[in-house]
């Protein structure tokens, strides 16, 4: 939180009735602080400050100063100690201790990973005590109970347990050496010596000559000793030395024999910061999700295909939540069911030493691109009428494992509904009449039926599919683009007046149908031989257009339905095309 400087936007001495406010707060929030040390933390005739922030992510955050030290600070209503703090009660939060090579790291940015933490007690169930997740912990480094950072439990006691002490335990807010401690006195952690466990890399550190690089907590380095061969944790290319329990971004264990999943997720950390810190541009902002891998990652990993399916993640969409949250990207959802990302910060601590090979070009789309290339990334688009399972319908396809949400065919669904009659036999002699058993008759019949026991095949059909939500698949040769629940919008286009009477076609909704804009807009520009781009609009849940100068309407037309095989009933505007003159 504090890992880049903050900017301060109001500060304020602190009233008597502040003071006693934030004392009743403190009591609330940490019950086993008694009233005097609270009031040793919050003392009546000692100046206090109030300083009001914002940090470099854009979080307000108040910090109370006691003379010259932060005391504690407020973010979202829930009141943080900071190691000022905690040197005077260094018992106020659970304390997890670590090594001092991990502290190189967390102070960097990176989180506590659980194969970092020195545990006192075997391991069970309850080695955590009653640690729920979210709760406050602090970090300690081993041989001084002093802690040097505040964090909040990522997973519950339990959950770390049952993880088999594996994963990232604390999500670090304030450390050591961050801005916050900078704003007070700087001083270091009192000595509260404690008896040292034996570190499993000291002997290899010993060996390897790096005891130098070690703090020695009775004067803790705080400056980064971090050479170009041992790089900072959270960076996305691991070092491999000195990192016991430690992990890098992607959370893989340095030390540990990489499978394929965490390897493949080191592959996808590496060639995101690689895109981020120097292919993606301004210009390329805001950056659709879809858009991101072909375009820009790929290209840094020309031998191994990136198949985020075969990460942790499973979806590209809960990667870059992981990124955001990490404050390497900001995203939002640009228009209804399209995520773009909107800034990218290329100065991300973690990609200060990455070093960015020369990527391969899977595809050229530069303006110098050829019609042919452009034409691959435009193709001809198929519309099948589909219907998805939902929770009305879920009992009856559950058995032949379909989930909910999955998209049929009309087709499909005549063949499950056939099955079920078949294996209930549920048919008739005439072969059109239906048997209603509890299932069906619970799934389609209409208060208005009342006690009705049969029905028509061809209405059996009509009530299953009728109890579905439709939806539109959107598919090219390559395969399946997009599923469109609900009403598809239709490609609008439109003519613009512009200053000098000059006319404008104005092209909208072209994303929703798997488009790449700026390929398509050369495609149009080569035809028609007149300016073209691709503009975002400031109409709010509206993704980027197409502008083309002069009434381009007939053109555009034909390319979608004749080339592109868009349905007529897919786009609007065509009546707008200037009238051919009469011979």
């Amino acid at each position: 939180m504090f890992l880049k400087p903050f900017r301060v936007k109001t500060q304020s001495a602190l009233k008597n009735s502040d003071r006693k406010k934030l004392r009743a707060d403190i009591c609330s929030q940490y019950p086993n602080l008694s009233e005097e040390a609270v009031s040793e933390l919050v003392p009546n005739k000692v100046e206090m400050n109030v300083t009001r922030i914002s940090t470099h992510r854009g979080e307000v955050a108040q910090i109370y100063f006691v003379q010259q030290n932060p005391i504690v600070f407020e973010s979202y209503k829930k009141i943080y100690p900071t190691v000022y703090a905690l040197w005077q009660f260094p018992d106020l939060v659970p304390v997890f201790r670590t090594w001092a090579p991990v502290f190189e790291k967390l102070k960097n940015g990176a989180d506590l990973m659980l194969p970092g933490v020195i545990y006192d007690k075997e391991p069970s169930q309850r080695m955590f005590g009653n640690l729920h997740k979210g709760d406050m912990v602090s970090v300690s480094i081993a041989g001084n109970r002093s802690p040097v950072g505040i964090g909040q439990a990522l997973l519950s006691g339990e959950d770390m347990y049952m993880s088999a002490l594996k994963g990232k335990g604390v999500g670090m807010i304030h450390i050591l050496g961050d801005t916050l401690w900078e704003a007070g006195d700087k001083s270091m952690p009192p000595p509260r010596p404690e008896p040292l466990p034996s570190d499993p890399e000291e002997e290899k550190d010993s060996e390897n000559g790096t005891e130098d690089d070690i703090p020695n907590m009775d004067g803790l380095q705080i400056d980064n000793r971090a050479s170009s061969s041992d790089q900072q944790d959270g960076e996305l290319v691991p070092d491999g030395e000195n990192n016991e329990g430690v992990k890098d971004e992607n959370g893989v264990n340095v030390d540990e024999t990489k499978d394929p999943v965490a390897e493949m997720d080191e592959l996808l950390h590496r060639c995101f910061g690689c895109a981020i810190k120097s292919r993606i541009k301004d210009s390329d902002l805001p950056l659709r999700f879809v858009d991101l891998m072909k375009d820009f990652v790929q290209p840094f990993s020309p031998t191994i295909q990136i198949d985020i399916k075969k990460s942790s993640y499973k979806k590209l969409s809960k990667f870059l939540q992981h990124m955001a949250s990490e404050a390497y990207i900001t995203t939002k959802e640009h228009i209804k069911g399209v995520d773009v990302i909107t800034t990218i910060d290329r100065d991300h601590p973690a990609l200060k030493d990455l070093e960015v090979p020369e990527p391969v070009e899977m595809e050229s789309l530069d303006e110098g691109a050829s019609p042919s290339k452009d034409e691959e990334v435009c193709k001809p688009l198929t519309f099948t009428d589909v219907y998805c399972v939902n929770a009305a319908t879920l009992d009856f396809f559950k058995d032949r494992r379909i989930s909910k949400g999955d998209a049929l065919k009309m087709s499909d669904i005549k063949e499950a509904v056939n099955r079920y009659i078949q294996h209930n036999n549920l048919q008739h002699s005439d072969n059109k009449t239906v048997t209603l058993d509890p299932v069906l008759a619970h799934m389609i019949l209409k208060p208005s039926d009342g006690d009705l026991d049969h029905m028509l095949l061809e209405h059996v059909y009509n009530r299953v599919v009728g109890k579905m939500q439709p939806a539109v698949a959107i598919s090219s040769s390559d395969g399946l683009i997009a599923i469109k629940k609900g009403k598809l919008e239709p490609i609008s286009m439109d003519v613009d007046k512009r200053a000098s009477n000059k006319k404008m076609t104005i092209i909208d909704n072209l994303e929703e149908y798997g488009f790449n804009l700026k390929a398509f807009a050369r495609i149009v520009q080569r035809a028609v031989a007149c300016s073209c781009s691709v503009v975002q609009t400031e109409q709010k849940n509206k993704g980027p257009q197409v502008q083309v100068q002069g009434n381009q309407i007939a053109y555009v037309g034909k390319l979608l339905i004749e080339k592109y095989k868009i349905p007529k009933k897919y786009i609007v505007g065509l009546e707008k095309a200037p009238k051919q003159k009469k011979r």
